[in-house]
């Protein structure tokens, strides 16, 4: 099946049925739509809540005790299948289908390979107890370049689009889309990724400037927000200032604190935007409300 499909309005808004095995929908995950006015949705799995149409969602959170896992036997070159003893959380069948595994230690390091699609149950990878060993198919096509040594290191990552959340605020993990529709539980559907999209607002957004994932309220979105460092150093005591130019050009100096004579500040964090940049506001609609937003970072 091809990994863009060109779709006539209406299809964002399609019933995806299962066709076999829960972990199987009609294309691979991150399949991308695209209508004629070049908005464009990816295929995703819905998570254990419906969808609220016009929210921001996001990939489900990774799981440490599945990073950095060390390898139960070594691999030679040309194996097709990668295991590891995980940490104490246990994995449920093929939550990491169509997924990734990364070497991040040792022989191996810096290799990646995508993980089986599970067409039928147990495809990618059976259920795995807590600290049990963990196998994993890869994708066909891929097959293990360098041999693995005892002490190599296996992370595994779920694929981005697999059992989606909505986004925590701040975000927990990769944002992953805004759902058109009211897509049910675990659910096949497509979630919207660029171009024009009706979106939950925090705040007040202004036309034409960006917005990020909000920090404050889960699936909406805010206008776009830095957050520096800055400080001083002197011989007394000495208040630090900054000046700060808001969207609508306004000028605010602010006081960040007294730095004591036998102090020295590090000032060397650069400016950063204090969570994911989504899109450009286009309409504005009060907060709370859902305004139109250009999506252009989630693709």
């Amino acid at each position: 099946m091809p990994y863009t499909y060109f779709g006539p309005y209406g299809t964002q808004f399609a019933t995806q049925a299962e066709p076999a095995g829960g972990n199987t929908g009609l294309r691979p995950l991150g399949t991308v739509l695209v209508l004629p006015d070049g908005r464009e949705y990816r295929y995703a799995l819905a998570g254990s809540a419906a969808r609220v149409a016009g929210n921001l969602y996001q990939s489900i959170v990774p799981v440490v005790e599945h990073s950095e896992t060390v390898v139960d036997q070594v691999r030679a070159v040309g194996a097709t299948a990668l295991s590891s003893t995980l940490g104490a959380v246990l994995a449920a069948i093929d939550i990491y289908s169509e997924g990734y595994v990364s070497v991040n230690k040792v022989d191996g390091v810096g290799l990646g390979y995508r993980i089986r699609r599970a067409i039928a149950n147990g495809q990618a990878h059976a259920a795995v107890a807590s600290s049990g060993i963990i196998t994993v198919n890869l994708a066909p096509g891929e097959s293990n370049l360098v041999a693995l040594v005892s002490t190599s290191e296996l992370t595994y990552s779920r694929n981005r689009f697999h059992s989606t959340i909505i986004h925590a605020s701040p975000p927990t993990a990769m944002l992953s889309g805004v759902a058109p529709w009211a897509a049910t539980l675990s659910q096949y559907y497509y979630e919207q990724v660029r171009g024009l999209a009706t979106v939950l607002a925090d705040g007040t957004l202004l036309a034409g400037k960006a917005v990020q994932a909000s920090i404050t309220t889960d699936g909406a979105v805010e206008s776009a927000k830095t957050r520096i460092r800055t400080s001083a150093t002197a011989a007394g005591d000495v208040t630090a200032f900054v000046q700060l130019t808001d969207q609508d050009g306004t000028n605010t100096t602010v006081a960040v604190g007294t730095i004591a004579a036998s102090t020295t500040a590090d000032i060397t964090g650069g400016v950063a935007y204090n969570a994911p940049l989504v899109g450009i506001c286009t309409k504005v609609n009060i907060s709370t409300e859902y305004a139109q937003v250009d999506l252009r970072f989630l693709g």
